[in-house]
């Protein structure tokens, strides 16, 4: 790993640790192979014996197993320690730990593997109280999924303060279609852009109009979206007058975007707000902001958040009956063509789990009523894109490195 000295720049910051697991580690420590190994010749077990002990630690107790490891002292030493050091590191950021076998003949074949298949089958449907949520139940699957999701944006909007990359955040903006008018409003803000691609260039908001933004965010979105209704410069109280109203599922972001808005001179809350709620019971959370539940908007735009609603039809149902007769929405989202291939063996994130599938959108739309659906499939802009480092001189204590970023 390579270190800063202290004599440089004081402290290091970060430990980026790679650390190689040898099977003589959990035959010095590990009980059962252990006393395997006494009595016999130079106190070494039987090969088969240590294989049978070895896939039973591996396949049926992998608690055991991280536990053996982790208090080996070749881990210990070089990745649990690691502010003893030279450097001092302030913590570790990413630890990779191989378990290695030295015998390249000595690997499980896929009559074992397929056996312990049918015992973890076995296990589970006898204990079905302590399956998985993330395979076995939708709902609970749901469930968690949302608190994961609010609990990584709920971080980032307590870190929003911080300054972040605007150089970064500038070219992201850039690709994704945003103007250089659109750059120049969003001015200090820009460093907290969120989303996967440019709502405004198909809302086309007009000026007037009342805008829904689900998952607001730190409240660009909801800034361009109110210049370019005239919320922005229209203070009269008449009933009609645009506003944007901003929806979010963490109460941090929400209470960030409030205060910027405020900043940034808008009138709060008469034309713009932002509020704490779940697209999937939108009608709860306009009505606890004293908002009519139906028929209030002309336009909903969305920047990223359907890509983690775990129920969008229910969130497509209510984002209608939230719009007026003849009302529009433009989201933006990420999506996979068929979730079914999916790889089943691999431990997708919680994100691309949740991905509507493609050939799905446009039916789910339109069984809740809207008309003249239409799907832009576009690769992303961002693919293959190098980003810039930030240009811009940054105060070391108030810096991109610790705002929480996903």
């Amino acid at each position: 790993s390579s270190v800063r000295r202290s004599s440089i720049s004081g402290v290091g910051s970060t430990l980026i640790g790679c650390q190689m697991m040898y099977e003589v580690y959990l035959e010095e420590t590990y009980p059962p192979m252990i006393k395997a190994a006494e009595g016999n010749e130079d106190n070494e077990m039987e090969e088969n014996v240590k294989r049978s002990l070895l896939n039973d630690l591996y396949l049926r107790n992998p608690d055991t197993l991280d536990k053996y490891i982790l208090n080996a002292e070749a881990v210990r030493g070089p990745l649990m320690r690691y502010s003893d050091g030279l450097a001092g590191f302030l913590r570790p950021c990413a630890d990779f730990l191989f378990v290695y076998d030295e015998d390249d003949e000595n690997e499980l074949d896929e009559a074992v593997l397929s056996v312990e298949a049918d015992l973890q089958d076995v296990a589970l449907s006898e204990h079905a109280a302590q399956k998985c949520p993330f395979h076995h139940d939708q709902s609970n699957k749901n469930d968690d999924a949302k608190a994961e999701t609010i609990d990584a944006y709920e971080r980032v909007g307590q870190t929003a303060g911080l300054r972040g990359n605007a150089a970064r955040a500038r070219a992201i903006m850039t690709y994704l279609g945003y103007t250089e008018s659109d750059l120049e409003y969003v001015a200090d803000d820009i460093f907290n852009f969120q989303g996967v691609a440019n709502p405004h260039t198909v809302a086309n908001i007009q000026r007037g109009e009342r805008v829904l933004d689900i998952g607001s965010g730190l409240g660009i979105d909801s800034f361009l979206a109110a210049r370019n209704c005239g919320a922005d410069v229209c203070e009269e109280e008449d009933s009609n007058a645009p506003f944007v109203v901003g929806v979010d599922i963490a109460q941090s972001e929400v209470n960030h975007a409030m205060a910027r808005a405020l900043d940034r001179g808008l009138v709060v809350p008469d034309r713009i707000r932002f509020i704490r709620g779940d697209v999937e019971k939108l009608s709860d959370a306009l009505a606890k902001a004293n908002l009519a539940a139906d028929n209030l908007f002309d336009v909903c735009i969305s920047n990223g958040a359907f890509c983690l609603v775990p129920e969008k039809q229910k969130a497509f149902d209510n984002v209608f009956k939230a719009l007026r007769p003849g009302g529009r929405m433009a989201i933006s989202t990420t999506t996979v063509t068929d979730p079914k291939h999916l790889d089943p063996s691999f431990e997708w994130p919680v994100c691309v789990k949740m991905f509507g599938n493609l050939d799905e959108i446009q039916s789910m739309c339109e069984s809740v009523g809207f008309q003249n659906v239409q799907i832009i499939d576009a690769e992303s802009p961002l693919e293959g894109m190098e980003l810039p480092d930030d240009e811009e001189v940054v105060d070391s204590a108030n810096n991109s490195e610790q705002r929480f970023k996903i």
